[in-house]
């Protein structure tokens, strides 16, 4: 019995591979015609093998973008931040030279004494404030991250 399965096979096998193939046909009106049987005045066509590109992991590039998405945008927000101090600094310095070691100099409208003591309290006040937020600045620049691992 198992000799029968095994000429079973090997004719099944013989009769496909004779069949294998891609054939041509060219009808009387110039219809082509493909197929994978024979026919009569068809002729066969040996076709060049496929070639099978294995998938590229896309994984692995994915993560670079996203990682340098993230490198690019925590470096704008340092420029900004950075930026942002250099803008306070300045503005510290300006009213700093304005208050003059707490002797700014008296404006024409201020010929009343205390419209002076208020403006030297408010200028004392704004020295205070933008000190407190340009050390909160730093400190948030000094926690930022240098580059995404």
């Amino acid at each position: 019995m198992p000799r029968n399965y095994f000429l079973l096979i090997t004719l099944a096998l013989f009769f496909s591979l004779s069949y294998a193939g891609v054939y041509k046909h060219i009808d009387e009106n110039g219809n082509v015609t493909y197929s994978n049987i024979p026919s009569n005045d068809s002729r066969r066509i040996d076709l060049p093998p496929i070639i099978v590109v294995p998938p590229v992991d896309t994984g692995e590039v994915e993560d670079r973008i996203t990682k340098r998405r993230e490198s690019m945008k925590l470096r704008e927000q340092r420029e900004q931040l950075q930026n942002k101090i250099a803008e306070e600094e300045a503005q510290l310095n300006e009213v700093k030279s304005e208050y003059k070691d707490g002797m700014p100099d008296r404006l024409g409208s201020e010929r009343n004494y205390q419209r002076y003591l208020n403006r030297v309290e408010r200028l004392r006040e704004e020295i205070s404030a933008r000190e407190k937020n340009l050390e909160l600045m730093k400190n948030d620049l000094g926690k930022m991250p240098e580059k995404i691992r």
